[in-house]
């Protein structure tokens, strides 16, 4: 290379690092002059963000993803609302990975899960559960199971199941929406919580948690699954939003889509034993059992019924199957 072509390329090369130093400076500049926020409510492209003076604004989502609970900074847009600058640091998410192992966060700044579940109609799911409290249990969150649809009777393995997390220590609240029963006693349980932050209102399609909201708001118009608010401006119909919703004495829930399978996100299979229910007290010939099928010295079936077993392997198998996907594609 001769010595006016080094030249040329020692140029260019200092007007590309000039050019990159000062969109950084831009940005930096922009995030700080930016507003802070929280998103409320999300549909589409756009999120409502709750400012601290208490006024909501529709924000474009300018190529970044917000969930539900995001701290955010934004800016004023003349005529169309805000835009998103920045989404800050997320900490308590829910996060789900689908079966081809691509991630996807649902909330954040989380204070708990509800975990809603129906008693009948759809059919009660333990197997969706249990993935909800390990979610919980490695995020480090609350998590209380709520059963919906009373009225329609609790057959006997649900009622069965439902012992057997209470004796784990989890909170089990049954409830009819319709007839207002257990609704009294669900607030007085949220609001004794004092949680930092939204309870996250989760389960199947179909299992009753916009009717859940709308009992223990009474007095607001939540309306039906997925009805876009006026803030919108956009009429009324149907969306995958999802939103949070303020009760009373600090208490909020955040509602959203059902989602049908649910397995958390970071976890191997060693966090999969040490938060599966129910796990406290297993005792096996090697510590580092992970209690599969014919595991030598596992102690796992002597401690656990048949069918708990059974699903504990199945979220295993799940998760293993995960892993070797993730492999198959990085090689």
């Amino acid at each position: 290379m001769t010595c006016h072509a080094a030249t040329i390329r020692y140029n260019l090369l200092a007007v590309r690092d000039d050019v990159k130093r000062k969109a950084k400076q831009r940005s930096t500049k922009k995030a700080h002059s930016a507003l802070r926020g929280r998103v409320v409510a999300t549909r589409g492209r756009r999120v409502l963000v709750a400012t601290p003076t208490g006024e909501d604004v529709v924000c474009f989502l300018a190529g970044r993803r917000a969930v539900i609970g995001d701290e955010v900074h934004w800016e004023r847009v003349p005529g169309e609302g805000g835009r998103l600058v920045e989404v800050l640091p997320r900490v308590r998410e829910l996060i789900r990975v689908d079966f081809k192992g691509r991630t996807r966060a649902v909330a954040s700044h989380l204070g708990g899960l509800l975990v809603v579940a129906s008693a009948q109609q759809p059919p009660y799911r333990p197997g969706l559960i249990d993935r909800y409290a390990i979610a919980a249990s490695a995020a480090g969150i609350d998590w209380t199971l709520v059963l919906t649809k009373v009225d329609l009777g609790v057959p006997s393995e649900v009622m069965a199941d439902l012992d057997w997390r209470r004796e784990q220590g989890v909170t089990v609240i049954t409830t009819c929406p319709v007839s207002g029963d257990g609704i009294q006693e669900l607030l007085e349980h949220l609001e004794s919580e004092r949680v930092d932050g939204p309870w996250a209102m989760v389960g199947h399609s179909g299992v009753g948690k916009t009717s859940l909201a709308a009992a223990l708001l009474p007095e607001e118009d939540v309306g039906p699954v997925g009805e876009i608010s006026a803030h919108w401006g956009t009429g009324q119909h149907t969306t995958t939003g999802s939103r949070i919703l303020p009760l009373s004495q600090g208490v909020e829930i955040a509602d959203s889509p059902g989602i049908r399978t649910f397995l958390p996100d970071g976890l191997n299979a060693k966090t999969v034993r040490d938060h599966f229910p129910g796990m406290d007290g297993v005792v096996c010939r090697y510590r580092d059992c992970l209690h599969r099928e014919g595991e030598e010295g596992c102690g796992l079936e002597d401690h656990l019924p048949p069918s708990i077993v059974e699903r504990y392997r199945r979220v295993l198998n799940e998760l293993v199957g995960l892993e070797q996907r993730s492999r198959t594609r990085q090689g």
